[in-house]
């Protein structure tokens, strides 16, 4: 019997290290993340060595069109009471047509999106910065990594909607706002919603967590994943196999432009690969050489616009 209460108890211990491991890994992940030194940013493992020089870029980007170029503070609230803030700015060439920007996990729309607002204005398009819950100054207590953000996103397009209901909307997604942009290729949108472009998009939060412990902290996935989507389930009504691109893309008859950097260590290319073949509607998948994660126009920008706007123009139907 001793031997018994011996083993259940270090069984108990051990159970009770992991539980309680995860629910940290969770309150760090999902509740508060540190935010990156963008003063004085350091090359990445998994965002690799240009992350420093693409900060830079996009922090200058961001001053620069705060300071330059006019635009209106907007709010929308969540279906759950939250309200999140986000940035629109209003072509002066009168156009209808919008590229609504949806950031990734930990940053805003200024930090995503800033060196590609320009290109977006110029090319004649409305440019649509918003902030996810928790992020860029919207209200919410944690991140939803997709779930929440791509319900939210139906918000987000009643706003751009009120200014200009007759145009047409290009939803563009970078990192987990390409998972949310992709698993909210399934929802009712409304029809003047044109295509998607994900740039970089996990398959799902649980497969990117695998990936992760794989590739940082060389940790088995199992059990540990699966404690912290039981956790996530109990504690935040989080279900993290609930969304799923690859599902949403095989429901989805819009178009998508695939965008992904071939070194990005973050989320791999892999998945571009899977969800552009589970994509139903019509598509296209583009690697970018040499390019880390979400720095694909950092590296490429000339043939990244090319192929943003060939796409864009084409489901808006620009001339």
């Amino acid at each position: 019997m001793k031997v018994v209460f011996i083993i259940l108890l270090a069984a108990a211990g051990l159970a009770l290290l992991l539980f309680g491991g995860c629910f940290a890994v969770m309150r760090f992940i999902f509740y508060s993340p540190p935010k990156l030194d963008r003063d004085n940013p350091k090359p990445d493992p998994l965002m690799g060595e240009d992350l420093p020089a693409f900060v830079r870029a996009c922090t200058a980007a961001a001053e620069r069109i705060k300071e330059t170029l006019p635009h209106e503070r907007v709010t929308v609230k969540t279906d759950d009471g939250l309200t999140l803030y986000g940035d629109f700015y209003i072509n002066p060439e009168p156009t209808e047509n919008t590229v609504l920007c949806v950031h990734g996990y930990n940053t805003s729309g200024y930090e995503d999106f800033a060196p590609m607002a320009e290109p977006i204005l110029r090319h004649g398009y409305n440019c649509f910065l918003l902030n996810h819950r928790r992020f860029g100054g919207s209200e919410g207590r944690y991140t939803g990594f997709g779930i929440l953000e791509s319900r939210d996103l139906l918000k987000w397009i009643e706003c751009v909607n009120a200014y200009f209901p007759q145009g047409k909307i290009v939803l563009y997604g970078i990192s987990m706002g390409a998972a949310t942009v992709m698993q909210a290729s399934c929802l009712p949108l409304p029809e003047n919603v044109a295509g998607i472009v994900e740039d970089c998009g996990f398959t799902g939060a649980c497969e990117e967590f695998r990936c992760v412990l794989k590739s940082t902290a060389h940790l088995p996935a199992f059990p540990l994943v699966n404690i912290l989507a039981w956790e996530c389930r109990v504690f935040m009504k989080l279900d993290l196999k609930a969304n799923d691109s690859r599902k949403s893309l095989a429901a989805t008859k819009l178009p998508v432009l695939f965008v992904h950097g071939d070194a990005d260590a973050f989320v791999p290319p892999f998945m571009a690969r899977e969800c552009f073949d589970a994509c139903a509607g019509e598509k296209q998948l583009v690697f970018y050489e040499g390019a880390g994660h979400g720095q694909s126009h950092f590296k490429h920008p000339e043939k990244y616009e090319n192929d943003f706007f060939a796409f864009a123009d084409r489901v808006t139907g620009k001339t």
